[in-house]
């Protein structure tokens, strides 16, 4: 069957990447524990956590069901997250399914990438180029992800060539806003089919209006924001569903291995070259952008002062940045796990849009504006 010989293709094809890749991999876990204040995040455990979390891939990937096959490296990844005090932030559970439902639903054109700002451990960049191959075929379309640590950005690249998808998935080492420019010259414009954006969310609003002036969305390009909760993106969650060039529609969901906590996602379709103002967003959502940075850095152990945020904390936090949310009129719709026909506007937000094109132009897609 099929998974049979995607198995064989990896053991063959990848099994040289990977052993070139174990040095430099060995070098980093050699000083992991020293590694506590240099690089991103923060927190000295983090460092604990990925080196354990590499030698239980390394340990299992001969032996378990499917080992070198792309759903079976994330389920290796998904089984340590699940073991005592050692979560890992990746975009698992509900998360996961609501990725693929979007990223699978949209017609993928040879030429098209997508897109991942903050790779991690590579679990995501797994995910996007497997169905990329489904998709599109083996070694059409490229699933490249951007991570800002150089170690985590090996660990990533070391789990892609362990899961066979190296003729897909690419990761690029740097920050985001600083290789966008690479993207457009690489792959052309209007050629990003997917942007999934998982890093610092009070900068996403500026990047994704960087995609936009470089012209790299595709007609119907998707673009995906994770964590608009917690640690939480309040200007990008003010932009996308006021901008007249985004259908967006806000999904509620609980966060991978924590059934407390309520995070939220936003799934924004790009319907038109259109570069209007957006009003600026009240003073208590600015407010509330300061404020999450500062959560995110106590969350990765950056304020030595406070204690981290334990899971009543992120229950507790989350419920107030959804009040404020709320208050500015914005709310989201409960996700549940089964395949969902995506309707990215209400009829009322589509009405609403259709009144504000008028007093504007609608350049052709390919036209520079």
């Amino acid at each position: 069957g099929y998974a049979a010989d995607e198995s064989i293709v990896a053991h063959v094809w990848d099994q040289d990447k990977v052993e070139r890749n174990r040095p430099e991999l060995a070098k980093y876990l050699s000083h992991f524990p020293e590694m506590s204040k240099w690089s991103q995040p923060g927190s000295g455990n983090h460092w604990r956590k990925l080196g354990s979390l590499v030698e239980h891939v390394d340990a299992l990937v001969g032996v378990a069901t499917d080992p070198k096959t792309p759903h079976g490296m994330l389920r290796l990844i998904e089984r340590f997250a699940e073991g005592a005090r050692q979560w890992l932030k990746v975009a698992g559970g509900a998360k996961a399914n609501l990725l693929s439902s979007v990223f699978c639903g949209r017609s993928w054109e040879p030429w098209e990438f997508s897109l991942e700002c903050g790779a991690f451990v590579g679990y995501t960049s797994i995910r996007f180029a497997a169905a990329l191959r489904g998709q599109l075929g083996r070694g059409r379309g490229r699933a490249v992800s951007v991570e800002v640590d150089p170690v985590q950005a090996c660990i990533a690249r070391h789990f892609v060539d362990l899961a066979g998808c190296s003729e897909i998935a690419e990761v690029w080492v740097g920050q985001f806003r600083d290789v966008l420019p690479r993207a457009v010259e690489e792959f052309g414009v209007r050629a990003l089919g997917f942007a999934f954006l998982d890093y610092k969310g009070t900068i996403f609003h500026i990047d994704l209006a960087s995609l936009e002036r470089l012209l790299a969305f595709a007609p119907g390009g998707i673009a995906v924001a994770d964590n608009v909760v917690l640690p939480g993106a309040p200007l990008y969650l003010w932009v996308v569903t006021r901008h007249i060039a985004w259908a967006t529609t806000v999904w509620a969901l609980q966060e991978f291995l924590e059934p407390n906590v309520e995070d939220w996602m936003c799934v924004s379709e790009y319907c038109a070259p259109l570069f209007p103002e957006v009003d600026e967003p009240p003073v208590s959502w600015q407010r509330l952008s300061w404020h999450t940075d500062h959560m995110r850095r106590r969350a990765q152990g950056m304020r030595p002062g406070e204690n981290l945020m334990a899971e009543q904390d992120r229950v507790s936090y989350a419920r107030y940045i959804r009040s404020i949310y709320r208050d500015g009129g914005v709310d989201a719709q409960p996700w549940a796990d089964v395949p969902h026909d995506i309707s990215l506007r209400s009829r009322h937000e589509y009405r609403t849009a259709a009144v504000c094109s008028t007093q504007l132009p609608r350049p052709a897609w390919g036209g520079l504006h």
